[in-house]
């Protein structure tokens, strides 16, 4: 009955008792005339008004009724509706958290760890700041959770001493003075606590993918399992921990300096510019089995470096569909990406990477060197950078995907190289390897390497190094030196696994 309306006329219309659908004698054309006993009170028309206007009499509070109970009920659904998004908004928040959290406690761990092999005053007081900083995000993080202060105490309290003790030594590195062996011995226990927090983490971060623990049911009393779990943490000396996912270490196949110096303007771009049709033909060409392949729709592509964007089909009508991007100036290959999936892996790492190799050396690039991999799923990726005068140049950088079950290279990404590439005027080294050797942390056992390397330091500023390798337990870490002055640049924690190996 609701929506419903009932038509009345000015003059008081009748409603037939045949309902809606039967024509009243309002609405008939030709004149109707009443005589005196149509209009006596107990007429057969008037009967037909007063039991329709009885059975309405009746309706009204049933549709009334029906109207009052929809109007509630779409009321509790937008309340409803808006409980759920609350519900939702505040529980991305405590993700957001948990997930800023952990990024910060990793970091934490990798800076404490450098710390341990570091050597001279200036590295230090970079590390140092950094550790404080991190320390003091970290506990914000903690804050933002919905945990209890029996549960959170005992992380906070850490964080706190990590980000007061990193605090002190970073006024006192500044300075000039170095780290005493008792400081040495204490970081080493800050590190070893941090490394506890954050297998923690990955506990945790467990529980919530297989969905069984849920950030948002922290905040409620009655979540039993979740208390427990809370009450598990506190006790393990990092108490409620939240998750985290997003923030891997820095794969060093991409390299550790793969994405930290882009120019203004491109640098590797030489040659003339080519127009659609030149850029189609092109992309033929740099395709593995590109002859194969007939060129679709061509686009351009605006930014940094500009390019045209090239769609290349099988000439056979089916089969995997590539996109290549092809720069304007020079028609260098900008990037590529295949649309196939991989299979089962039938190749090995080795004879993958001499493929992508090979095809690198066919686009031209012959003057790079395999510096990292990792392997996902039915793929690896390979990184290649660039050398000069037998020094490795790590901003130029181009990465080749190979598929593991056919060796067809299905991705190529050589922005970092188009951007950074030119000839240098590279220093001499003023001290030899040997001496830079000698400025690596005697903590740091079975060093090895000791090969030139040119790094970015800062926007527009590369520094030559001597590359080493070395351990500390079970660790892995690369330490770069000055090759000028023998100062120590940087310090990279490297990890190995089944995917590839990555830096931190």
């Amino acid at each position: 009955m609701a929506g419903m309306f009932l038509p009345i006329s000015s003059s008081g219309f009748r409603v037939s008792s045949q309902g809606f659908g039967a024509r009243s004698s309002c609405f008939d054309t030709k004149p109707v005339i009443l005589n005196q006993q149509h209009t006596t009170r107990n007429s057969q028309p008037e009967r037909m008004f007063t039991m329709s206007a009885k059975r309405w009499i009746w309706l009204l509070p049933v549709v009334a009724a029906v109207m009052v109970t929809g109007g509630l009920g779409y009321w509790g659904y937008q309340q409803y509706s808006l409980r759920q998004r609350l519900e939702t908004a505040l529980n991305n928040k405590y993700y957001r958290a948990f997930y800023s959290l952990v990024e910060n406690v990793r970091h934490i761990e990798v800076l404490l760890s450098k710390s341990l092999v570091a050597e001279g005053a200036e590295q230090d007081s970079r590390l140092f700041t950094e550790l404080w900083q991190r320390a003091n995000a970290a506990q914000a993080d903690l804050n933002q959770l919905p945990l209890a202060d029996v549960q959170t105490a005992r992380t906070a309290k850490f964080l706190t001493q990590v980000g007061d003790y990193a605090y002190s030594l970073q006024r006192q590195t500044a300075g000039g003075q170095n780290k005493s062996a008792a400081q040495w011995e204490t970081l080493k226990n800050l590190y070893r606590q941090s490394a506890d927090l954050n297998l923690e983490l990955h506990n945790i971060e467990a529980r919530i993918a297989q969905g069984r623990l849920y950030l948002s049911e922290l905040a409620r009393e009655s979540g039993r399992g979740v208390q427990k779990e809370g009450s598990r943490l506190a006790d393990s000396n990092f108490s409620a921990i939240e998750k985290h996912m997003e923030t891997f270490p820095t794969l060093i196949y991409d390299g550790p300096f793969s994405d930290h110096l882009e120019k203004s303007e491109p640098r590797g771009l030489t040659g003339k510019v080519i127009n659609m049709d030149e850029a189609g033909q092109r992309a033929r060409q740099m395709v593995d089995g590109g002859t194969g392949y007939t060129v679709g729709r061509v686009t351009e592509a605006r930014g940094k470096i500009p390019s045209y964007l090239v769609e290349l089909r099988p000439a056979s009508g089916t089969g995997e569909v590539y996109t290549v991007a092809v720069t304007r100036q020079g028609g260098h290959l900008n990037w590529l990406a295949g649309s196939r999936p991989a299979g089962n892996p039938t190749w090995d790492i080795n004879r993958a990477r001499e493929k992508a190799r090979q095809y690198l050396v066919a686009l031209g690039y012959r003057d790079m060197v395999p510096v990292y991999y990792e392997q996902q799923g039915g793929v690896a990726i390979f990184n290649f950078a660039a050398v000069q005068d037998r020094v490795i140049l790590y901003p130029d950088q181009v990465k080749v995907t190979v598929a593991l079950d056919n060796g067809q290279v299905l991705g190529v990404e050589a922005s970092g190289y188009l951007m950074n590439h030119h000839q240098r005027q590279l220093p001499r080294p003023r001290i030899s390897a040997a001496q830079a050797r000698r400025k690596v942390s005697p903590r740091l056992g079975k060093v090895a390497g000791g090969r030139l390397a040119l790094i970015p330091v800062a926007p527009d500023k590369e520094i030559l190094t001597y590359e080493f390798q070395g351990r500390l337990d079970k660790d892995t870490y690369l330490i770069y030196i000055n090759a000028l002055d023998g100062k120590e640049e940087q310090v990279l924690r490297v990890v190995r696994s089944p995917e590839g190996i990555l830096t931190l």
